[in-house]
Parts: structure tokens; sequence; C-alpha cells
């Protein structure tokens, strides 16, 4: 590489919208002439106008079935995949590439090692102990994951941390070494009830004012999961920003089959263009785990209580859990209808230093994070 920039190919699945913001945060950083290929629809809205974007065509083959057996997660036959994959090597062929970005995808990665490319591959959480992934940690140039060391497993990071950069997030908005806490004040301006009495939150003067943030990967949170939630702490206003499933159309009331009455302390809001800065009009923030949404939160400077999505593999269930042991996070499934969230709440108000740690855990300086993907790309390119 003795070109002033090194050349990489990132490709970003096409499930949700974080593999692409990892993408948008990798070309931020001026250090690539980065090039995204990808099957997403609306890629052009979240990377930057300078980043080269490359189509993929779809590879869903909705009669497919995986065999049994297979140590892989999906290799359907037919013109769809064939198309997909000469696509993306005549993409690499024409780009170049000193080194591929592959986040996520096995097979991707596997293709594009076996046609001769450096491939950097993407670690994220869950049981991923199946053949296919240990094949791909295995034979990939290098590793990387979007959070710090300190959140990985420990058993993982002992087989495969030599290998692996953990770049975390940039902190763009200074937020290390700032405090977290209420938009409000102290938690002491809220009646918090001990356990014993009665599981609800109850205001003192003014109504906590709660940021929830649901995921796009798969399809947002069932209206009836939000309900239950909200009605476990009757004292704060639950904005709800991004997509819900079952939500009732039209104004409150009763909504039939779809949890029954709205809660009044209920409110959808929506797609929001700026989630940053719905994060920080609140005084807590109830976000699902994903790894964008993770840094957000993080970033917001508002305590936090993670609310794990399914994704495959129990992804964002596994890094709650993480989080939880390293930073003392606190979190809900959103599917586990035992779910105490009154307590949740609870332990992040009573604990805003548990989103401090995880802060520390997520965010790094952007030079660093500049220089720990540079240092990432070196290490494959060097092979």
């Amino acid at each position: 590489m003795n070109r002033a920039r090194p050349r990489v190919l990132y490709y970003a699945h096409d499930h949700g919208s974080g593999h692409l913001r990892h993408a948008a945060r990798a070309a931020a950083t001026g250090a690539f002439e980065l090039t995204v290929a990808t099957a997403s629809a609306g890629a052009d809205r979240v990377l930057p106008a300078d980043v080269g974007l490359e189509p993929l065509p779809s590879d869903v083959v909705p009669e497919h079935r995986q065999r049994g057996g297979s140590p892989l997660h999906y290799t359907p036959t037919g013109p769809v995949i064939r198309r997909r994959f000469a696509r993306l090597l005549e993409v690499a062929q024409r780009v170049r590439p000193d080194a591929v970005v592959v986040d996520v995808s096995v097979e991707t990665a596997l293709f594009l090692r076996l046609a001769g490319y450096p491939v950097i591959h993407r670690r994220m959480h869950g049981d991923r102990t199946d053949p296919g992934h240990e094949l791909v940690y295995a034979e990939a140039d290098h590793l990387i994951a979007h959070y710090g060391a300190e959140l990985e497993d420990p058993e993982w990071q002992g087989r495969f941390g030599d290998k692996t950069t953990f770049l975390g997030a940039p902190d763009t908005a200074g937020r290390r070494g700032v405090r977290a806490g209420p938009r409000s004040g102290p938690a002491g301006t809220l009646a918090l009830l001990t356990p014993a009495a009665t599981p609800a939150v109850t205001p003192a003067a003014a109504p906590l004012e709660l940021s929830v943030v649901t995921g796009t990967g798969g399809g947002g949170v069932r209206w009836t999961d939000l309900v239950r939630a909200a009605g476990q702490v009757p004292g704060a206003r639950w904005h709800v920003y991004g997509p819900v499933r079952g939500a009732p159309g039209g104004p409150p009331g009763d909504a039939p089959g779809a949890g029954g009455p709205l809660p009044p302390n209920l409110i959808l809001h929506g797609w929001t263009d700026d989630v940053p800065a719905r994060l920080r009009e609140a005084d807590l923030v109830v976000i699902s785990a994903g790894y964008s949404a993770v840094a957000d939160a993080a970033a917001s400077g508002r305590p936090v209580v993670l609310a794990p999505e399914e994704r495959p593999f129990g992804e964002q269930e596994h890094f709650a859990a993480a989080a939880h042991r390293a930073a003392g996070v606190p979190w809900c499934r959103w599917s586990d209808e035992s779910a105490d969230w009154a307590t949740a709440v609870r332990t992040a108000l009573r604990d805003p230093a548990s989103a401090d740690r995880l802060a520390a855990a997520v965010l790094v300086d952007p030079a660093e994070y500049r220089r720990r993907w540079e240092s990432a790309v070196q290490y494959a390119a060097s092979g």
C-alpha cells in the first residue's frame, strides 16, 4: 500500500441500518478510499456523498431451506445467487481493494477470501460457536468489533483476541468524561418507591420522560410489549421512536387486537431523523441492544436501560448481558412477559454511572478510532 490512502471495499449486510451506519463511521475517518457494496435500500441516505456505492442484487430465495448438517448458514442455488456473487466479484475486481470488510456474512467472507482478497470480518455477540462462524473466524485475515474488549466474551477473546481490533465507536460529541444524569436533574427529585411497597415508579413533581428507540432489523417491538412495560412505570411518559408491530391507528383509546386501551403515558412518534436529539431530551433512555443504538445511548449522557430485541444467534440479548456484566447497565427483554421494567428504570436512575461505564466501554476518541481502523486494515493487507 504505497498510495496516500488504502482502498477498502466494505460489504454491508442489508438487514437493518446498523451495517451501513458502521460503514459511514469508517468513511468519516477519512482514512480510506471507501467503496460500499450492499443490497440495502436507501444506502445513499446513510452514507457520505464521497463514498462509492455499488448496489448488489438481492440474495433472497424465499423457497430455500438450508440443508440439515450444513456448516454454513445460507447457500441457495440458482440465478439469483449467481447474479449476486458475479456482481460482487466484478466490483472487487474493479475497485482492487487492499482489504475487504465483511459486515457481516460468513458466505460472503469466504467467497471473497477464496477469490484472493484479504478479508476483515466483523465479530458480533451471540451464540456463534457453530461451524460456519468458527470457520470464518479462523480464515479471516483479521477481525473487528464495534465495542471495547471489556464487553467481549472472555472465552472467545482468549481464542481470537490476538487477531481482533476492538474499534469501539467514535465519541464525536465529547461524551467521555461527562457524568450521566436525567435531563430534569438528580433522580432524588422523583419518588422512587421501594420494591416492597409496589413495583411502580411515581412522579413527585413532573413526570419522568423516557425516550424509547426500537430497531429496524426485526420489524420493531410488539405493541403489547410496550403496553406492558409502560404500565409498570405509570409515572413516566414513554416516547417511542421507530417501528412498532401491531400498533393501533388513529387517536388514543381502545385498540382492539393491539393489547387493549392505549395507555395515556405511551406516545408513538414514528420515525425520527435525529435519534441523538430525542435521547438528549429524555430523563432516561430505553433502547435496543444493537451496536449503533448502544453507541447512541452511551453518547446521550442519560441513564440507560437496554431492551434487546429478537435477532439471529441471540445477538442483542448476549450484548445486553455483557453490558450488565461489565458496566452494570440494567436490561429487560421486550418479549419477556415477566420482565421487571420498574426495577430496571429504578436501577438506571439510582446508578447513572452505569451509563458512564458503558460509554467508557463503547466510545473512543475519534483520532483513536481512526488509528484503530488504520491498524486493522494494515494488519489484513500486510497478510
